[in-house]
């Protein structure tokens, strides 16, 4: 990495490593207003490394928004033990968690760390093994940890109906949270990531940054692990209510991703699995968190007349028509098949791709509630289902993304 003007370290930062000046081992949390939980995931932390890297000079640094409550002072509060230091410190720049995770990059460039992990600050579940578990493998050769969760029911839908099956299709890796938000790099690839020229999308500064991570590392044929990190209790999120702005970010990031490594995931048939480290813990499950469907159906049916000039341009008649259905979802069984949603998805991407005179926010926009509306049939097909028998189907849907891949590729390469 070149040093550039374009760094989003603050000054207090800077200072923090000029008296660190080096370290084997970097944690990042990226943080903002979570004093209610930013200082126990600190806390595990330094547990983890005390118990699994004793002998490892370590430091932590808690990249803070400038948050409005007093997380940063929560964690000033806690103790260390001497071969651990810690960055309490601001960043700069644009804010979102992609500013950040970069800041954290760029300490560990600094401090010529060998191994890194990042770790949200809104966790709840977060134990010492999680430290073993995405920084041990980064120090022996696998350069991306993708965490492998027991999530929630009906927790991560943008991840179960986009990012998985779609990641999953096009780079042919069988990698089943790619927006994870906990993860382990090798500083090469943290480097690398340092150097690329995509940080020019804003999206990538906030929270298309994980999505952008796992990208880089599957296009430019890193190596990639999974660990098993047992359950992931943090702030839930309403799809209906809460994801607007993630959904944005995360699609418009990943649908530019798909652009700029179309020459890579063109070329990939088929789905090798990825190696999963540590212990299934399937005995430990959360419990789901609250969703209504009435509120899903009515966010659906209240937004999609008012995109309907964009799908009758982007979708044929009958996937048209197969959400017109959904409407009636509340009084009625819909069958809505997972072909359709992958020509969706697919449909799409091929739009994205081909510049659309409404303009690519737009197109997003409208997908969302479609998205909206493939959760909400999820919903009433899987109510009375367990969370296991929830993953089966979305196991499944992944496949016939997979299995329709080139209907993606006609698509994105028609001119039409």
């Amino acid at each position: 990495m070149s040093e550039n003007s374009d760094s989003v370290l603050s000054l207090d930062a800077k200072i923090y490593l000029h008296d660190i000046e080096k370290a084997d081992i970097l944690v990042g949390i990226p943080s903002y207003n979570n004093v209610l939980t930013a200082s126990y995931v600190l806390s595990q932390v330094i547990k983890g490394l005390d118990a699994y890297f004793p002998n490892f000079k370590s430091v932590i640094f808690v990249s803070d928004g400038n948050s409005a409550d007093d997380t940063l002072t929560s964690v000033k509060k806690v103790n260390l033990p001497s071969e651990v230091k810690l960055i309490p410190a601001i960043y700069m720049g644009t804010s979102g968690k992609g500013s950040a995770v970069r800041a954290i990059f760029e300490a560990a460039h600094h401090l010529k760390v060998k191994g890194l992990a990042l770790v949200d600050s809104d966790l709840r579940s977060i134990t010492p093994s999680w430290m073993q578990l995405l920084i041990a493998p980064t120090l022996t050769g696998t350069d991306f940890v993708s965490p492998y969760y027991n999530r929630r029911k009906y927790d991560g839908t943008i991840t179960d109906f986009l990012c998985f099956p779609t990641t999953r299709s096009l780079f042919g890796k069988d990698i089943r949270q790619p927006i994870g938000g906990d993860f382990g790099f090798s500083i090469k690839l943290v480097e690398d990531i340092l150097n690329s020229k995509m940080w020019v999308f804003p999206d990538i500064s906030r929270f298309g940054i994980d999505i952008f991570e796992t990208y880089f590392a599957l296009s430019k044929g890193y190596e990639v692990k999974q660990a098993f990190l047992g359950v992931k209790d943090h702030d839930p999120k309403d799809p209906t209510s809460q994801l607007a702005s993630m959904f944005r970010q995360v699609t418009n990031t990943m649908f530019t991703c798909i652009e700029q490594y179309e020459q890579t995931w063109k070329g990939i048939r088929g789905i090798s699995k990825i190696e999963i480290l540590g212990e299934n813990k399937n005995n430990s499950v959360p419990e789901p968190i609250k969703v209504s469907l009435p509120a899903t159906i009515e966010a659906f049916r209240n937004n999609f007349d008012r995109y309907l000039p964009i799908y009758e341009a982007v979708l044929e008649q009958e996937i048209q028509d197969k959400f017109g259905q959904l409407k009636r979802l509340e009084t009625s069984d819909t069958n809505f098949p997972s072909e359709i949603w992958a020509k969706t998805i697919y449909s799409f991407i091929a739009t994205f791709h081909h510049e659309p005179a409404f303009g690519r926010d737009k197109l997003i926009d409208a997908l969302r509630v479609l998205w909206i509306g493939r959760v909400g049939a999820f919903l009433r097909e899987t109510w009375d289902q367990s969370r296991d028998e929830c993953e089966v189907k979305i196991l499944q849907e992944a496949r016939v993304f997979e299995n329709m891949k080139s209907y993606l590729i006609e698509k994105y390469d028609s001119k039409n």
